[in-house]
């Protein structure tokens, strides 16, 4: 299909080649017949040259794109800030009946079987989200007002791309400017009452919780993305970044590193090898009291706040998992056990 041919035009229009007193049509756009009823519009610019002697040829069309929607699977996600409701007791009984608390040979095998009752008991008594898309427009400030003119602009947009009539283009225009105004006074108003209210006492945890906000958005707080190797190069790949993790822990343990040391009897005659001391409850306790709640919930999906609802028996546990990191050699030493 010749798209030149289709509309009647002067003849500046449709000349595309001057020579002196000759001109002529040589030059078309081309285009697929079943594209027929997009082409808008196809003449020539009688002032713009592409190269000597010939006019630019434009045409216009419209094409109906299908727009595809995000049918990707939604990340349901545990309703966590349930811990702080009734709930939590219901939790914590089945948890202590159901839980696998026996201590096991394989470190990694305690903490699997551990996460995925967590997970499961949390979603069955806790609910999980329907793990929609969270909004990225910022609309924390709409009020009734604002919905119902958002609602009728698009009503007004959707006829006017149905039928160009003049009737449907005033009521898009008129729709368009009350929900702008409409906008605009919510829009005030709602920061009005904010100001006032950061002027106040209560609201200082406010003004901390926007700036955390606005410091994450800045931040992936999921995952590593990268690390740097011992000689700064930056790793990217997934193997590269286990194997400089491998690497880095070898040398942590195998005495390279600085740091104090328990050293055995005389009789004891491996000085090779680096011994700590076994790891008490008090310190796991300790550690989870100073440990901050509230925070985002790491790659296992488990808050902090489940080990501290869980009380003595997730110490001990904890305890259990952590001293198997090190049990590969015991020992006693002035009746204390080391590894």
């Amino acid at each position: 299909m010749l798209a030149n041919t289709l509309f009647r035009k002067r003849e500046s229009h449709l000349v595309t080649f001057l020579s002196g007193q000759h001109s002529s049509q040589i030059d078309f756009i081309l285009a697929r017949r079943e594209d027929r009823r997009d082409c808008l519009d196809c003449k020539v610019i009688p002032g713009e040259c592409v190269v000597p002697q010939h006019k630019l040829v434009v045409a216009d069309f419209r094409f109906r794109v299908r727009v595809h929607r995000d049918n990707r699977a939604k990340t349901a996600r545990t309703k966590w800030w349930k811990l702080r409701g009734e709930a939590v007791h219901m939790f914590k009984e089945r948890m202590l009946g159901e839980g696998p608390w026996e201590e096991g040979e394989d470190a990694n095998d305690m903490w699997l079987k551990m996460a995925t009752c967590v997970r499961k008991v949390a979603s069955e008594v806790f609910g999980v989200s329907r793990g929609g898309k969270q909004e990225a427009k910022d609309t924390w400030w709409w009020n009734d007002e604002v919905k119902m003119a958002i609602k009728e602009k698009k009503e007004c947009f959707k006829r006017l791309h149905l039928d160009k009539s003049a009737a449907n283009i005033e009521s898009y225009k008129i729709a368009k400017r009350a929900a702008k105004r409409a906008v605009s006074v919510a829009k005030g108003q709602a920061y009005d009452n904010l100001y006032q209210r950061l002027g106040t006492k209560e609201g200082e945890k406010d003004i901390y919780r926007m700036a955390r906000i606005r410091e994450r958005k800045t931040r992936d707080i999921t995952q590593i993305k990268c690390i740097k190797d011992g000689t700064d190069r930056l790793l990217v790949k997934d193997e590269e970044i286990k194997d400089r993790w491998r690497e880095y822990f070898d040398k942590l343990f195998s005495g390279e590193n600085e740091g104090p040391t328990l050293e055995l009897d005389d009789s004891f005659e491996d000085t090779s090898r680096r011994f700590v001391r076994r790891i008490q409850e008090a310190e796991v306790e300790e550690a989870l009291r100073r440990m901050k709640g509230g925070k985002a919930v790491g790659p296992d999906g488990i808050p902090i706040e489940v080990w501290r609802f869980l009380g003595a028996r997730a110490i001990a546990w904890l305890t259990k998992l952590l001293t198997s990191f090190f049990g590969q050699t015991r020992c006693l030493k002035n009746g204390e056990e080391v590894y």
